[in-house]
């Protein structure tokens, strides 16, 4: 008895189904028939160049399509669906290879080979744990800290004195002259940004976070400060301070 190399499957079938002893693989139809249904589970196919994932591959990978930050492009407004998030669309927000890949017909989705990282995919795994700080300073910080990326130093001042004095204290930054507004905040953001039109898409998307995200009866302000090259103890590159002048494009 010979068993075709591309029907593996033959071999489990009872000993009335297979393959007769010299009967030839043209011949043996049963034989023919279950590599369609090899070629679905498994993948494998007689055609070069056309083998494709099969159904036990994908299952093997099902827990990466509920990864966010291996999930295929495609998969994110569906995988944002399951936690209530409204993803916001552009470049800022996907990526530059999210939209590539989104805008790419495919024949067959699969997860990502190594971890990717994005706006998108970032508020998808740290969004269940921000609606627990829904409406804290705390969680407008981390909230805040997504949009505006890991090099971004965020500090939020609630002032409950009008005017405070010392080493630290800046004036419109963490100390202001004069009474406040009722329930009045301010957020200052430092970031190192090379590039104007990158800083410029920063600041619009933490002013449209700061408006949605912030508690309805609160007034606000949006301090934002790009560091430059400065000698300090603590200054450190890329974070307090910045080398290079910043391009305009």
């Amino acid at each position: 008895m010979s068993i075709s190399r591309d029907s593996s499957y033959v071999q489990y079938l009872p000993r009335v189904f297979q393959q007769k002893s010299g009967q030839s693989d043209e011949a043996y139809f049963l034989g023919r028939f279950i590599k369609a249904f090899e070629a679905m589970l498994s993948g494998k196919t007689d055609a070069v160049g056309a083998e494709s994932v099969g159904i036990e591959a994908l299952l093997d990978q099902l827990h990466q399509y509920f990864d966010p930050s291996q999930t295929p492009a495609q998969f994110l407004p569906w995988l944002a669906g399951w936690v209530g998030l409204e993803l916001e669309e552009g470049l800022e927000y996907y990526g530059e290879q999210d939209n590539q890949d989104r805008s790419a017909a495919t024949k067959q989705i699969l997860p990502l080979s190594s971890t990717r990282s994005s706006v998108n995919r970032n508020l998808i795994g740290n969004i269940v744990q921000l609606y627990k700080k829904r409406g804290t300073l705390e969680g407008l910080k981390e909230y805040l800290q997504v949009f505006a990326g890991e090099e971004a130093t965020i500090n939020i001042c609630n002032y409950e004195e009008p005017i405070r004095c010392g080493n630290a204290e800046r004036i419109g930054i963490n100390t202001m002259v004069g009474m406040a507004e009722p329930n009045y905040f301010s957020v200052h953001v430092l970031i190192p940004a090379h590039s104007r039109t990158i800083l410029g898409n920063k600041v619009q998307i933490m002013r449209e976070v700061l408006q949605k995200e912030r508690p309805f009866y609160t007034n606000s302000s949006l301090n934002i400060e790009v560091p430059h090259m400065c000698l300090e103890l603590y200054g450190r590159v890329g974070k307090e301070t910045l080398l290079g002048g910043m391009t305009e494009d």
